[in-house]
This record gives C-alpha cells, structure tokens and sequence, in this order.
C-alpha cells in the first residue's frame, strides 16, 4: 500500500512539473511577440512545404550520383524444354548469372548533372529561408494588428467613459436648472454611439486573434491575450537607403536563390551540348549453367561498350535553344527582383520614417486633445461652456488616440516589411 501511494505521489509530483514547464514555454494567456514569432517557425504548414521539396531535391541528386556507380545483378532462370515427336525427350536446365556494370566514361555528363542538383539545393535551401522570414514577418504584422486592435478598444472604452460622465454631468445640471434638456439627449446619444463602437471594436479584436492564430499556423481554441496589449514600441529609424540596398543584394534569400538559378541554367546549357558525346561502358559477369541430363557449365564474360550517336534528328540542338531559353528567362528575373526589391526597401524606409515622425507629431496632439477635454469640460461644469464643445473635446480626443496608436502601428509594420525586404529576420527571432 504504502509502495502504491509513493507511486502515485510521484506520478502526480512529474504531471504538475510537467506542466509548469510547458506553461513557462508557453503562456497562452498572454502570447509575447517571441513567443508568436516562434509558433510560427515551429508550426506554419507553408514550412513543412519548403521542407520537403529541398528533400526532394536531395533525393534527386543522390539518384543522379548513383548513375554512375558499380551496379551489381544477380539473375536466374529455370528452363523446361522438349519435343512434340518425342515426349519424353525433355530437359530441365537452370542457369545462374552475377553481372557488374558501371560507365567508365560520359565526357562529364554525370558530373554536370551533379552539379546542377547541387546547385538547385542550394536554391531549394535559399526558398525555405526565405519562406521562414516571410512567415516571422506575418506572424509580427498579425501580432501589431492585433496591438492595435487592443488599443483601439481601450479608447473606445475611454470614449465611453467621457460620454457617460458627460450625461451624468448634463443630467445633474438640467435638474438644477442650468443646462437644458438638449443637453441630457445629445449626451444619451453620444453614449449609445460609443457603445456602438465599443461592440465594433471588440468585434476587431476577435478578426484580429484568428488572423494572428492563422499566421502562427496553430490551434489556440477559443479567444487569446497577448502580452502587450496596452502599448506600442518605437522602432528604431533605418539606416541609409543605399546602404540598406547594397545589403539585400548580399542577404536576400529569394535574390541569391536566382543566382543559383542561373548557374544551374549555365551548366545545364553545357550539359545539353554534350547531349551526343560517346559514352563507354563496362561489364563484368560469371554464369553457372546445369541441366538434369548432366551437362553443366561455368563461364565468364569482360565486354567494353562505346556508344556514339551520329543523328538524333535535332534533339540536341532544340534542347540547348530550350536551356538558353531558361537562362534569359531567369536572368530577366534577377533584373525584375532587383527593381522590386529596390522599391519595396525604399517604400518600407519612407513608410518607417513618416511613421516615427507622425507618432511625434500625434503624441503632442493627444496631449493638447486631452488638456482640451479637461477645459470644456471645466467650462461647461461652471456653466460658460456647452454640451456640443464637450462632445466634440471627447470626440477629438479619441482621434487623436487613433492616430497616434495607428503611427506607432505602421511604424512596426513598415519595421517589418523592411526587414523582410532585406532578408532578414524580425529582431525579436534568436538565430
């Protein structure tokens, strides 16, 4: 008995360990940033995808280096034979058969070929980073949309508050006779407009956290928190533009995977002009021969075979016009990648710049908005102001909250978007 609960005291003591360990990995009620980016890498289906064609490629340069190796079979057979005329005039014969063969000679084909699995792995291998930072970059986007999507509630929750002190306000002062009914209805109006909007803004936050669970590429059931949830960070500005350009030309993933590109089409064009070379090959066998009438047999065979072909009706030359073909056609992409990636560093650069300067500008008027609702409010307490200055303070104020939210917004999505237009990771991944 005593053994029985020992186990069982230990049994529970591992389960909640267990799960302390998972929670401090991952804290679902309130996901960081990291933690977002991180179940993105470690879940988005569009990874595993990106995973399995460099696979694929693996397997295809194996398959081409094992052309060219020692191949080694064994066959047997087991023959009955006899005449018509005479029936029992049958023999039974089996023989059995070792053979080696492998190419001694392919004037490089084997080689080249090689070459361009490697080189499209390598490729391969440049597509999947590039897919890894284009899913961190989506899952931070989708993590700042959902920020805002935080803050924009808190404002509306703000507004709210405002238009309900101001009814309670233009209530109190209509029953001692300093404010007329007006008042009471525009407030009780403003109030309803602002639970109105407080419905929409939580309504945004569910689209948000299905947008972001979907970015992540997991199952979170049901509504989640995010750890920052009542703040935006500002980023840092950017580097000079050129600078910033010159460095994507050395980190871009998708750029030098076109590079890889286009030396696979060069070796390729070779390759096809060797499409007609001669080509030697070598066996080796030994056979065993026995029939049941007494006659068996070993023997051996060497042979070395050179092919050359002398007509392929104009194979090879429509197949290296069909290489050339493909080199023009990823050299044009090189140049198209290049105009693009040149423009979306300089978009994302003047998106990030406007951006700082606009929270700068925005955070002063949300001061000045909110000293602005305080003095009407003053004022209208005291019985100089109105119920509409009131109002429109309130409603100003919120404007202010939204811009001001929504610069520091697109000043980390423009972060973002220039990250992923240099090939680089958020900083917030540990690589």
């Amino acid at each position: 008995m005593r053994r029985i609960l020992f186990l069982s005291f230990t049994f529970i003591i591992i389960f909640v360990s267990y799960n302390s360990s998972r929670a401090d990995e991952l804290n679902i009620d309130g996901l960081t940033l990291e933690e977002c980016i991180t179940l993105a890498l470690n879940n988005h289906p569009s990874l595993r995808s990106a995973k399995s064609s460099t696979r694929d490629l693996k397997a295809q340069l194996e398959s081409v280096r094992a052309a060219n190796r020692l191949n080694v079979d064994l066959s047997g057979s087991l023959t009955h034979s006899g005449t018509y005329e005479h029936i029992d005039d049958r023999n039974n014969s089996s023989t059995l058969r070792l053979e080696a063969t492998k190419t001694l000679y392919d004037t490089g084909r084997n080689r080249l070929k090689a070459e361009i699995a490697e080189e499209n792995i390598k490729g391969s291998l440049e597509s999947e980073r590039q897919t890894q930072i284009k899913v961190a970059a989506n899952a931070k986007r989708a993590y700042y949309d959902l920020v805002l999507r935080f803050l924009n509630r808190d404002v509306e929750r703000e507004k709210l508050r405002n238009s309900e002190e101001q009814l309670k306000n233009a209530q109190g002062m209509y029953e001692v006779g300093t404010s007329p009914f007006i008042d009471v209805t525009k407030a009780q109006a403003d109030v309803s407009s602002a639970k109105v909007s407080l419905i929409k803004a939580e309504n945004d936050i569910l689209v948000s956290q299905e947008a972001l669970r979907v970015a992540m590429g997991t199952d979170i059931n049901g509504p989640f928190n995010i750890a920052l949830s009542t703040e935006l960070l500002l980023p840092e500005p950017a580097d000079d533009v050129n600078v910033l350009i010159a460095r994507a030309f050395q980190d871009r993933p998708d750029y030098i995977k076109l590079l890889h590109d286009r030396r696979s089409a060069e070796l390729a064009i070779t390759d096809a002009a060797r499409t007609n070379s001669p080509t030697i090959k070598g066996s080796a066998g030994t056979s065993l021969s026995n029939s049941e009438k007494g006659n068996a047999s070993e023997s051996y065979t060497f042979s070395v075979n050179m092919t050359i072909p002398l007509e392929d009706g104009g194979v090879m030359k429509a197949s290296i016009e069909s290489k050339r073909a493909a080199l023009e056609k990823t050299e044009a992409s090189i140049e198209t990648l290049r105009q693009s990636l040149t423009y979306d560093i300089r978009k994302a650069v003047l998106e990030l710049t406007n951006a700082i300067d606009l929270v700068k500008s925005s955070e002063t008027s949300v001061k000045y908005a909110e000293e602005s609702l305080e003095l009407e409010r003053g004022r209208y307490e005291v019985g100089i102001g109105n119920s509409l200055s009131v109002s429109d303070a309130v409603s100003k104020l919120a404007t202010a909250r939204y811009t001001y939210y929504q610069a520091l917004h697109d000043a980390q999505k423009a972060r973002a978007d220039l990250d992923e237009a240099l090939g680089h990771f958020p900083p917030e991944v540990n690589q």
